[in-house]
């Protein structure tokens, strides 16, 4: 289809056999047959497994491994395993909610749902750290931090494909099991987006 990377995510069913070990034969044989490079997927609150730095450490250096994201927002984790690759492997937070302490502590970028509402300010914050302008880019950060948010460990999908209905997308009604927000919480994110001068 044209992609230039893939997203994987931890494999998580067998929570108890989900070791180091195991992760580093998997992500191994993903990536030896995946005809673009991989991205490692983090992301603990839906999985219930976490990548360990040494698993990463090891997966780093892989020749069609070039990166992962991490969505669990924990910010000595994110720098271990910043410390532990080389350069030119890419670490991403997933995390809007922690967004400028990740970029502060060397993340080289993000992947966020919040910016497909706000990207300019989720650049913005990036520009202002790269200027040495902190106090700025943490009050940013301050200000998208309810919708970031609402859209992310507060209502999901629902929540931003509500927000994204606000702006004007159509987006039509999240996959089950999963059920639209309710008014209350549509009228929530729509104070958010003026906020956040979205709307």
């Amino acid at each position: 289809a044209g992609v230039d990377a893939v997203l994987v995510r931890t494999p998580s069913f067998f929570k108890p056999q989900m070791t180091t070990d195991a992760f580093v034969q998997h992500y191994t044989d993903v990536a030896e047959a995946s005809p673009v490079p991989v991205l490692l997927y983090n992301v603990t609150m839906f999985t219930g497994v976490s990548l360990a730095p040494e698993a990463v450490e090891r997966l780093g250096v892989h020749p069609n491994i070039a990166g992962m994201k991490d969505s669990g927002g924990d910010i000595g984790l994110l720098s271990e395993f910043i410390h532990r690759t080389p350069d030119d492997f890419a670490v991403l937070s997933g995390s809007a909610a922690t967004l400028v302490h990740a970029l502060a502590a060397g993340c080289d970028g993000a992947v966020l749902a919040l910016a497909a509402i706000v990207p300019d300010a989720c650049v913005q914050m990036r520009t202002l750290l790269d200027e040495g302008r902190l106090a700025e880019a943490r009050a940013l950060q301050r200000r998208l931090m309810p919708l970031a948010r609402s859209i992310g460990s507060g209502h999901g999908v629902p929540g931003l494909k509500a927000a994204l209905e606000l702006m004007g997308f159509a987006c039509g009604r999240p996959r089950p099991p999963l059920r639209p927000v309710t008014p209350q919480v549509v009228e929530l994110i729509r104070g958010q987006l003026v906020a956040c001068a979205a709307i």
